[in-house]
């Protein structure tokens, strides 16, 4: 269903906006309520046609979406790696820890995580360091709904909305440069713990033990390959 959408949205975008490209240059403005040039006729029926094979590609979307949901236990990727990747997105868990890498990596070449897969991958003890993570913070997303706020009421002139809003944005941001306490270290046997976790799914419930607060930071995911 994901190519048959993939085919269907490419032929029907080109069918649908090369015509009207073309009625553009022969003079036909846009929104027109009707029309009394002939000529037109043929481009604009190619265009309908193109928007129509448009509304096809958005059906097999959304069937795509629902054998996937319904049939997610049987379509699992258990590899890690289901599109085979090239570059360093594809090396870390979906999603992933709130520190991405556990080591910042070294790349020598363009496809880094491609590179890496021809190689054998290194077997041995990794010594991994503390990470210093930003702490999370309800301001940040209060913030983003106020500025909604203060945008909707400037739009429509409600004047009192809108320094209510204000005087929220301000004190948000007052708050936060009050706020001295912004990070956390999360230390290497932690980092450890949550690696080993991500890597041997089976042995997570011995390792992150001495660390029951990691579940914030990593999330399952199966082997990487």
């Amino acid at each position: 269903w994901g190519k048959r959408a993939f085919w269907l949205w490419i032929i029907g975008f080109y069918l649908a906006f090369m015509p009207l490209y073309a009625l553009g240059f022969m003079g036909m403005p846009r929104r027109l309520l009707h029309y009394d040039n002939a000529h037109w006729q043929p481009y604009l029926v190619v265009a309908l046609s193109g928007t129509l094979i448009i509304f096809g590609g958005i059906l097999c979307q959304i069937l795509q979406l629902t054998f996937s949901i319904r049939n997610r236990a049987q379509l699992r990727d258990e590899t890690g790696d289901p599109w085979d990747g090239r570059t360093l997105e594809w090396s870390v868990p979906s999603p992933p820890p709130a520190y991405n890498f556990a080591r910042i990596p070294r790349i020598h070449t363009r496809d880094a995580f491609l590179a890496m897969k021809k190689q054998a991958r290194d077997t041995e003890e990794v010594d991994y360091e503390a990470i210093l993570l930003p702490r999370s913070s309800s301001l940040g997303p209060l913030m983003g709904g106020l500025t909604f706020v203060l945008g909707f009421s400037l739009v429509w002139y409600l004047w009192w909305l809108a320094i209510l809003a204000l005087a929220g944005l301000l004190g948000c941001v007052i708050a936060r440069s009050w706020d001295e306490h912004t990070e956390e270290e999360l230390p290497a046997s932690a980092v450890r713990a949550i690696e080993t976790a991500l890597r041997h799914p089976g042995a997570s419930a011995a390792d992150t033990e001495e660390h029951p607060s990691l579940q914030k930071f990593a999330f399952e995911r199966p082997p990487l390959p």
